[in-house]
């Protein structure tokens, strides 16, 4: 369960508003931004996400900015994010589009469909949303997307992923993880924080299977061995009861789920690898 968040001030005071980073309405002949624009923190995201604020807060939440554009019966909603890190708007900007497809005429990294466009720079997030969905406003999303782009703060590249092999890995499965949520995206292993994140990012993926089945790997760094092997140690202590272990160690546990498939994790210096779905139990457990 996440915990809760304390409640904030007014979010004039706790944080500056972020329009000057969205178009003022002259990116695209014809359009012009609409009312006011509003504004988000952490305390009061529910508000605008139903449903789906759990999961930015748990990454790292700053601050949403809302605006509305114009142009006759068409309307288009810009939704800009400001998270705590570029780890943490690439992890969401990755929940939500999957297998990329991006338009070649945008440079920043970003996918784009008939009714959205995502786009992530840096610690920021864009969501471009085309209510009508109509294929002629694609242009416009792409030229709003553009000018945002051009306005946000240089940044340094991140790459979280080079720690998972790319053999075999499924497109569009690469996913970042800061707790318990994000986890159970991808495998329910325990309750809470049973990882002991304690706000580091774990790297994931699925992988095609031997048997034409999907795997799961994922890989935690802690800041030192001794970290790592107590996080093994807490999973087996605090292993769901769903899991049946087959063999653990002080490096090492391998575990049998409702299904019949095997899970093994494994202590590697500093991380922790741990691979799920497996169809036949790993070398050198008792099952093998």
């Amino acid at each position: 369960m996440i915990p809760a968040l304390p409640l904030l001030v007014a979010l004039s005071v706790s944080v500056a508003p972020a329009e000057g980073l969205l178009p003022g309405g002259e990116f695209s002949p014809g359009w012009s931004r609409a009312d006011e624009t509003e504004q988000f923190g952490p305390s009061d995201l529910y508000n605008h996400i139903n449903g789906g604020a759990e999961l930015f807060l748990e990454l790292g939440f700053e601050q949403l900015t809302v605006a509305r554009y114009r142009a006759g019966d068409d309307e288009l909603v810009a939704e800009l994010y400001r998270m705590t890190d570029p780890l943490a708007a690439l992890g969401i900007y990755l929940s939500k589009c999957h297998e990329e497809t991006p338009d070649p005429a945008l440079g920043e990294r970003h996918t784009v469909g008939r009714y959205q466009l995502v786009l992530v720079r840096g610690r920021y997030l864009l969501i471009l949303d085309n209510r009508s969905g109509k294929e002629a406003l694609r242009p416009v999303l792409r030229a709003a997307a553009a000018d945002t782009a051009g306005r946000l703060p240089a940044h340094a590249p991140v790459a979280p992923f080079e720690v998972l092999p790319t053999a075999d890995r499924v497109p569009g499965s690469l996913r970042l993880i800061r707790g318990p949520l994000g986890l159970q995206s991808v495998v329910t292993l325990g309750p809470g924080d049973i990882l002991q994140l304690d706000g580091k990012v774990a790297v994931s993926a699925a992988y095609r299977g031997g048997d034409g089945g999907t795997l799961a790997r994922i890989v935690v760094t802690y800041d030192d061995a001794a970290q790592a092997r107590a996080a093994l140690a807490h999973l087996d202590e605090h292993l769901d009861p769903h899991l049946h272990p087959v063999s653990h160690s002080a490096g090492r546990l391998v575990y049998r789920d409702w299904s019949e498939r095997f899970g093994e994790v494994i202590v590697e210096g500093a991380r922790l690898r741990i691979t799920t779905g497996l169809v036949q139990p790993p070398a050198g457990s008792p099952d093998e």
